[in-house]
């Protein structure tokens, strides 16, 4: 085993010991989900369960060619290929799913005993959660499930702490047919992997790399992904999630708030459960419905402002459902109109006017202003339609709509950060800081090596500031070291 893989094989060993300490000794930490007999569980193990498969064919001159050798085991190391013959036809993965458990205690002495890197439960009720194929499981049901993650949201800061690489090879030699043992071009294995293009950036991937010009969309070797998470991101993914929860759930579908509960994902954003027996029964296309109403699909503003004594009227917040928003949506757009990059003729003059354009609509009964010069009322009606699908809740749709969708359990570890996927009142949620408030572990430190490049940003946990870090030995408190590891920005010294 090389050095590289000995480090990231003791890293993972290290963390697993971690959590299987707080599994041990936080037992009342875990959200038992009711019902837990109907439910369906899935694990992520840190460990990779890999299959040789065996095969047979011919080859051009019509002889039998067997490959594989059917072996199989496990790996702290993702497999690209048979450690016993070499085959590239092997069946990798580290997910378990159709888990189930009959009670809380059983559910709990699990945790302790794997101490997964992540596990998820179903939002469904089953009557067989552990059957293996779906129909099989008999369906009674769904609890109704929002995921709002940052990575959906289209967000400035992800320039500044997000970054790819470029895992594609510089040989750039193909051919047709059945790959040859060698490439012609640097006799290295065919799709040789080695050297690497290695270009980094920052941000979102590009659609080509800019040194070597691969695609994104290669899926050979491809390229690597850091996703990072800030202050910035959690909180406007914690503004969406006060806005689905306030606007929607609660005042437009007049859902029981003792029947809503939200949580904090433990990575990039927030899940809210409605736990009430009136949607348990609703299909996916029911659930699609609510997707598109709460995001605001097919709103038109023709429909919602409408000319009235050679003026144009807008709807009173007091009228139920999206015409009573459509105000505040103006606002909110409005408010943000410098950041618009939009060509349409209205921009400009509402960029002039838009401390009396915001004024007018704040009203107690809002008002589209007639100073706002050359905005006639097509525009105003073009404006409501683009407030409108900013002012709608993101929230990641196949979740909603999937009724066989599973869910992380409440008061785990999230095994991409080390931090606990933690309960939350809609009071609590105003202030939460899951950067103080989401950390599993506080006592002692840990001595880790950074990767090189590109920077690990600066990030902040328990109120102390870190980074940036490239390369680098350092002792960090066992928080912000769980946190690099999980990452896997960093390595156990």
């Amino acid at each position: 085993m090389s050095v590289q893989n000995q480090g990231k094989t003791t890293t993972i060993m290290k963390l697993r010991l971690l959590f299987h300490e707080y599994y041990s000794e936080k037992p009342k930490s875990i959200d038992t989900p009711d019902r837990i007999h109907t439910r369906e569980f899935a694990i992520q193990a840190w460990e990779y369960n890999w299959r040789c498969r065996e095969q047979s064919g011919r080859d051009d001159s019509g002889k039998e060619v067997r490959t594989g050798c059917g072996k199989s085991g496990k790996s702290f190391q993702p497999v690209t290929k048979c450690p016993s013959c070499g085959s590239k036809a092997v069946n990798v993965t580290n997910w378990t799913r159709h888990e189930g458990y009959k009670s809380s205690d059983d559910l709990l002495r699990n945790l302790a005993k794997i101490a997964p890197h992540s596990i998820y439960h179903s939002a469904a009720f089953y009557g067989f959660p552990t059957a293996i194929k779906m129909h099989e499981k008999e369906w009674m049901g769904a609890e109704l499930v929002f995921d709002i993650d940052a990575d959906h949201l289209d967000l400035k800061c992800a320039n500044d702490h997000d970054a790819w690489r470029c895992n594609n090879p510089t040989c750039r030699k193909t051919g047709t047919g059945k790959p040859p043992e060698i490439c012609p071009v640097c006799g290295d294995a065919w799709y040789c992997d080695d050297p690497t293009c290695g270009e980094i950036g920052s941000g979102d991937l590009p659609k080509a790399c800019p040194k070597c010009k691969s695609s994104t969309s290669r899926k050979l070797y491809g390229f690597s992904t850091r996703k990072w998470i800030c202050k910035d991101c959690l909180n406007v993914a914690r503004k969406h999630t006060m806005k689905l929860y306030d606007d929607f759930l609660v005042d437009d579908f007049g859902f029981d708030p003792d029947k809503i509960q939200i949580n904090y994902s433990g990575h990039r954003g927030y899940h809210i459960r409605v736990r009430d027996p009136k949607v348990y029964t609703l299909d996916s296309n029911a659930r699609i419905e609510i997707v598109h109403y709460i995001m605001g699909s097919g709103f038109r503003g023709d429909k919602a402002i409408i000319s009235q004594r050679g003026g144009s009227l807008i709807p009173s917040r007091d009228i139920p459902g999206w015409s009573g928003k459509v105000a505040d949506a103006m606002i909110e757009f409005i408010q943000n109109i410098d950041t618009y990059t939009g060509r349409e003729k209205w921009v400009k003059p509402l960029k002039d006017k838009k401390i009396i354009a915001i004024d007018m609509l704040q009203r107690p009964r809002p008002v589209l202003s007639a100073k706002v010069k050359g905005v006639g009322i097509k525009s105003w009606q073009e404006i409501a339609e683009k407030a409108v699908e900013t002012f709608g809740s993101e929230i990641d749709r196949p979740v909603t709509h999937d009724i066989h969708r599973v869910i992380r359990l409440i008061g785990s570890l999230n095994g991409k950060t080390g931090f606990t996927v933690t309960e939350l009142t809609r009071d609590s949620l105003d202030t939460f800081n899951p950067f103080t408030e989401s950390i599993a572990f506080n006592e002692g430190t840990l001595n880790v090596r950074f990767h090189k490049g590109p920077n690990i940003p600066v990030f902040v946990i328990n109120d102390e500031k870190y980074g940036p870090f490239s390369g680098e030995s350092e002792t960090l408190p066992t928080a912000a070291a769980v946190f690099v590891l999980s990452k896997g920005v960093a390595l156990l010294e």
